[in-house]
């Protein structure tokens, strides 16, 4: 269920970025790097001149198998193209249940393994199954999350548009569809809420602050006010930190983290 929202500038589209890699923003030049592949040797992670799409997959794991799958066929549909083609997986994947899932599936491309998950962790790769695609300068243009709807118009489209084969309003309406058939605002809070959560807890406040600033915007609860409370706490910001935890006990008296966030505000004042 999604819900996909859309930042058109500079041309490029913004694609639930702040929802897919939380290290890379969209417009970061990504640095091409090799990595071992599942058949031997090594392979870049892109491409210097063309167009590169990469993906993040779990073999084993329902939508990533799908997306192989889907991938496959693009792969096949779009052949002749400037675009250079790979999957990222993690080196903790016995590489024969990899290489099973990838002849299932059809996969052509190369498959690399990302030895401790570093290049996971580079990404800070937030949804998974995701596909990135960088234009032929190496910047980061667009993500594609799993969607159950109309995936593989999806990713072609974003595609297309990283090639300039579409405009922005073109790609704009063939996303369209998700907004009616994925979901609504209640799950792109709660996917804000769990971001900004994880960014809490490795003190990246900042950021952890300005999503969970989303949430409350498409969805306001409780849990998302106090999770505020939390982060402005922690910036020593204890005024603004008691009014968020009252706005949480607003809509739930019993919420037990305003409840100890207002105690905690409380005995530090003294």
């Amino acid at each position: 269920m999604r819900r996909l929202a859309y930042l058109a500038a500079g041309g490029m589209l913004w694609s639930w970025s702040a929802l897919a890699f939380a290290n890379v923003p969209i417009g970061t030049v990504v640095e091409n790097v090799a990595l071992p592949t599942l058949t031997g040797g090594e392979h870049s992670l892109l491409s210097d001149t063309n167009v590169s799409v990469f993906i993040f997959v779990k073999p084993g794991q329902e939508h990533s198998n799908q997306t192989l799958v889907q991938i496959a066929k693009c792969e096949k549909e779009m052949a002749g193209k400037p675009v250079h083609w790979c999957a990222i997986v993690s080196d903790r994947i016995p590489k024969a249940e990899v290489a099973a899932e990838v002849r299932a599936a059809g996969l052509t491309m190369p498959v690399l393994i990302d030895k401790g998950d570093a290049l996971y962790g580079k990404f800070g790769v937030v949804l998974h199954p995701v596909i990135g695609i960088t234009d032929q300068d190496r910047r980061l243009v667009a993500y594609q999350p799993f969607a159950k709807v109309n995936y593989g118009a999806f990713i072609q489209a974003q595609i297309r548009h990283a090639l300039k084969e579409i405009s922005d309003e073109e790609l704009s309406e063939i996303l369209k569809p998700t907004a009616a058939v994925l979901g609504g605002d209640a799950s792109v809070a709660h996917r804000f809420f769990r971001l900004a959560e994880k960014q809490f807890q490795s003190t990246n406040y900042l950021q952890a602050l300005a999503n969970i600033s989303k949430s409350l915007e498409k969805h306001p609860t409780a849990a998302a006010h106090s999770l505020r409370g939390r982060i402005l706490a922690a910036q020593g910001n204890r005024a603004e930190a008691v009014a968020a935890f009252e706005a949480a006990l607003a809509l739930d008296p019993h919420d037990a983290t305003a409840l100890e966030g207002i105690k905690g505000s409380k005995e530090n004042a003294h």
